[in-house]
């Protein structure tokens, strides 16, 4: 099983149709794909359009009322052009109500409102899903037993994925370089030399490299064997990266 964590700029990149090729090509092999997409770029573009002022991006910070309606369009409409890709494909895909989550709630006096922490992740559901040979795609959003929504943070729920489903790779799919520290990148490092690494020196990582360096340790302690950082926009860079 791979779970396949997409940045939400890449989804509208022209090369989006040949990562799905790849993904197609992933499923032939009988390797079990999960994608899980984050939306950020769909709710700063959907803000700028809107005039609206957005309270968080990420899923990390205060998400307020206006701002989680921007993330359910978002959400959904990146979802949506994956859905539609793939069908392009001939894959069968899915989006569950996979992801549990509960309020962040009140941290140093500040209330988080609509932005949520991963409680479960239903892998009954999702491994059902597998073995039918469908392609669940999991958005930036979590339920409560509510039916409430949060927003929550796409790494985060990539990692506890992975995590669960003993996946024996994540790939973070980004719009950039692959992990780059002090404008060098990294092409292979120990979870453990990454761990001294963010210790000693976390400055020298953009803020959207540390959290993806921070989020690869994560999957590792979680016991996921191998996480990768990979440039969607190169064409085969995905395959590249998993096959050589």
């Amino acid at each position: 099983t791979f779970i396949l964590a997409l940045d939400a700029g890449i989804v509208g990149d022209e090369n989006f149709p040949t990562l799905l090729m790849d993904v197609a090509l992933l499923r032939s092999l009988n390797i079990r794909v999960v994608l899980v997409h984050g939306a950020a770029e769909g709710i700063r573009a959907l803000a700028g359009a809107q005039r609206v002022e957005v309270s968080d991006l990420e899923g990390t910070g205060v998400t307020d009322a206006p701002t989680l309606e921007l993330a359910l369009t978002a959400a959904n409409r990146l979802t949506h052009e994956i859905l539609e890709g793939l069908t392009a494909h001939d894959l069968r895909a899915a989006c569950p109500n996979a992801i549990t989550s509960h309020p962040l709630g009140i941290i140093q006096g500040v209330d988080h409102l609509f932005t949520g922490r991963v409680e479960r992740v239903d892998t009954e559901f999702l491994q059902a899903l597998l073995n039918m040979a469908v392609v669940p795609i999991l958005p930036p959003l979590g339920f409560d037993g509510d039916g409430r929504t949060y927003r929550v943070n796409s790494d985060d729920v990539a990692v506890a994925v992975a995590a669960q489903l003993n996946a024996v790779k994540l790939i973070f799919v980004t719009s950039g370089q692959g992990l780059m520290y002090r404008d060098e990148p990294i092409r292979q490092m120990l979870v453990g030399d990454l761990l001294q690494l963010l210790r000693k020196d976390s400055a020298g990582f953009t803020p959207e490299m540390l959290s993806r360096a921070q989020h690869a340790v994560r999957a590792c302690h979680a016991g996921v064997p191998r996480v990768h950082v990979v440039d969607g926009r190169l064409e085969e860079g995905l395959l590249a990266e998993v096959f050589d």
